[in-house]
């Protein structure tokens, strides 16, 4: 989940366009997130009700969790997720990667982060995002690559109130247009691989920032009560929520972890293992 790998191309209202020295003309978008009707998402207190989709992950050892799925603001993402669910992909993988007050992640066929193709799109999908699906504690989310989402997913375990502070947007403005301007400069000393990688960086800021600004008074006010970690926004697929198993969330988060073999102190010392992921149809019972 590095930044340098990570933007979404979100399409919006204003563009800033720059042209090389190739005559080459480099943009990135600034979007409104999407508005969703009917859909509350995880601003509000999430529970299961009849017709939801649930996603239950067994842990060995640790227990299980359930989280309501969004298919209104990640269609293709459930979809995805249901599949690979339905056809046993993730029994057996690793939780490979925890870092307290931050996030756990898993679904690397290898067990390391890397391996595992999607079941839709050939292998692999768009970020989806909205206004209303944010990187709340417990949210159930898409790990991606270059902006690509395939099997990998992550739960956020930080419980930290989040304060969306837009007191730099014109700062950030600036080192974009900065950036942007730099790209196009020294464009014919790069190749095409290092001009897409300088606009993913690029753009993921964009869109944080675009989130950020957009964010509604009951976004805010979420974020505030619940925790999280709102810096993800708007580059990431959140695609659920836990409602339930907030303990082995917890749990899961605080096993000793030691270094992962590239800097970063996130692998888990012993193997957490998921047993299965189920995803079935709430029936709320109360109604038959």
């Amino acid at each position: 989940m590095m930044k340098k790998i990570c933007a979404a191309l979100l399409c919006g209202a204003m563009a800033i366009t720059l042209t090389g020295c190739s005559g080459k003309r480099y943009n990135v978008k600034s979007s409104k997130p999407a508005v969703i009707d009917g859909f509350d998402g995880n601003v509000v207190d999430v529970s299961p009700k009849s017709g939801d989709l649930i996603a239950t992950f067994e842990i060995e050892g640790f227990g299980e969790i359930k989280a309501v799925l969004f298919p209104k603001a990640a269609p293709v993402g459930v979809e995805n997720f249901q599949k690979l669910c339905d056809s046993g992909y993730y029994e057996g993988l690793k939780i490979h990667r925890v870092r307290e007050n931050f996030m756990f992640q898993g679904g690397s066929l290898n067990g390391d982060g890397t391996g595992g193709d999607a079941m839709v799109n050939g292998g692999e999908f768009d970020i989806e995002t909205a206004q209303n699906a944010r990187h709340y504690y417990g949210a159930l989310c898409y790990a991606n690559a270059a902006g690509k989402n395939s099997t990998q997913f992550y739960i956020v375990n930080s419980k930290a109130p989040q304060t969306i502070d837009t007191s730099d947007t014109e700062r950030i403005t600036n080192s974009i247009n900065l950036r942007l301007d730099e790209l196009t400069a020294n464009a014919k000393n790069l190749t095409d691989y290092q001009i897409t990688n300088n606009l993913h960086e690029i753009q993921y800021d964009q869109n944080t920032l675009d989130f950020k600004n957009y964010a509604t008074d009951e976004v805010k006010a979420r974020y505030r009560e619940v925790g999280g970690y709102a810096p993800l926004d708007g580059n990431y697929t959140v695609f659920g929520q836990v409602y339930k198993g907030f303990d082995v969330v917890d749990a899961i988060s605080a096993v000793e972890v030691e270094d992962n073999g590239r800097g970063e102190k996130s692998s888990p010392v012993e193997d957490i293992i998921i047993n299965k992921v189920t995803v079935s149809i709430f029936l709320d019972k109360a109604r038959y």
